[in-house]
């Protein structure tokens, strides 16, 4: 049998079992020791066999890296040796520091002022030199057209003479249509047919346009919004069978609607070539107006076709209708409505103030 221990019956404590505890530990610290300094010399052996041999030109710049660091420490050393600059050197220090930054802020100033100058000056190159090109090409141009205006033959064109015969004032009632003579093309306007047309669909339709009613002696005044009316003779058939295109338009500054007719200035109405053959559209028409003894027929001949008017004016005497006639540029024909006020939509420019200057008289439309 084991030996019992002999046990402290007086109340004290044992101690052999904390012991045990403690040496086991410790037995367990020391063989981890020995294990991870066995791994560390393990680590260190492979670390040193996988290091490669330095090359000549390393070895060189280790020694030119510790020459600048031994230079630079012994600058170090000598600046901590100095004496420590006194506070009035710290302030003159301070001012020319100061001195330094405000000439700095100046010269960023003058910096951003040369960058704008740089992209101006940029700018204005790149102007010069499309200006340059524009020049060049004019003159190019020029050259062409002096090279062949000196290789176009002289034409010798025999003048044509055009008379003014006695005019009269137009009859009060008579009803005035117009040909407007352009690009040697006659072209007939009816100024009455559409006006007829469109106030006869106006009143049909009538309660459907907005309008502002202003009450006043006698009939009441009605201001239409344009618009309303212009969309809705977008696309009416003013029955017109001459190849001409009629537009209802409202002015921005005006209160009354316009129609305006333009013709086909490339294949529509008659032209010179037309009228020199014979029988032609233009002709039938004047034949059609010659029957009404207040119809009357004014030209509006424009400067290029000064021969295609006289055609058409021979025809217009033979048969014995009034007609007179007017230069004009124009290529359509405008018809005002004023029986119907419109809101006007921009207010016009003032007029402008001409002093003393006379304008030339109003010359009225006569017949001859």
């Amino acid at each position: 049998m084991a030996r019992r221990r002999k046990t402290n019956s007086d109340g004290g404590v044992n101690l052999d079992s904390l012991m045990d505890a403690l040496t086991n530990v410790v037995a367990v610290l020391i063989l981890v020791l020995v294990l991870v300094q066995a791994d560390v010399s393990k680590k260190v052996v492979e670390f040193m066999e996988g290091l490669k041999p330095a090359t000549p030109e390393q070895v060189t710049n280790a020694g030119k890296r510790l020459a600048s660091l031994q230079t630079e420490s012994q600058r170090l050393e000598q600046l901590l040796s100095q004496e420590a600059p006194s506070p009035r050197e710290i302030e003159a220090e301070k001012r020319q520091l100061a001195l330094l930054e405000k000439d700095r802020e100046q010269r960023q100033d003058l910096l951003a002022e040369l960058d704008q100058l740089k992209k101006l000056a940029a700018q204005t190159k790149v102007r010069r030199d499309t200006e340059a090109q524009k020049t060049a090409t004019i003159q190019q141009e020029i050259a062409r057209l002096e090279s062949l205006l000196d290789q176009t033959p002289v034409l010798k064109v025999e003048p044509t003479v055009v008379g003014i015969p006695a005019s009269r004032p137009i009859p009060k009632d008579a009803k005035i249509y117009y040909a407007l003579v352009i690009h040697d093309r006659v072209h007939f306007i009816d100024p009455f047919t559409p006006l007829e047309l469109f106030e006869r669909e106006f009143k049909r339709h009538k309660t459907k346009f907005p309008s502002k009613r202003i009450k006043q002696k006698g009939t009441d005044r009605f201001i239409y919004e344009p618009q309303p009316i212009v969309d809705h003779f977008q696309n009416f058939d003013f029955r017109n069978s001459r190849n001409q295109k009629h537009t209802l338009l409202a002015w921005p500054t005006s209160t009354r609607l316009t129609i305006q007719i333009s013709p086909d200035l490339k294949s529509g109405g008659t032209s010179l070539e037309e009228l020199k053959q014979g029988p032609s559209q233009f002709s039938t028409i004047v034949g059609r107006l010659r029957l009404k003894s207040d119809a009357v027929l004014i030209f509006w001949v424009h400067p290029n076709s000064f021969n295609t008017y006289l055609l058409a004016r021979r025809l217009t005497d033979q048969a014995k209708l009034a007609a007179g006639w007017e230069v004009r540029g124009a290529s359509n024909y405008n018809i005002s409505i004023p029986e119907i006020e419109i809101r006007r939509q921009q207010q016009p420019d003032p007029p402008k103030d001409e002093g003393n200057t006379r304008k030339p008289p109003n010359i009225r439309t006569k017949i001859d």
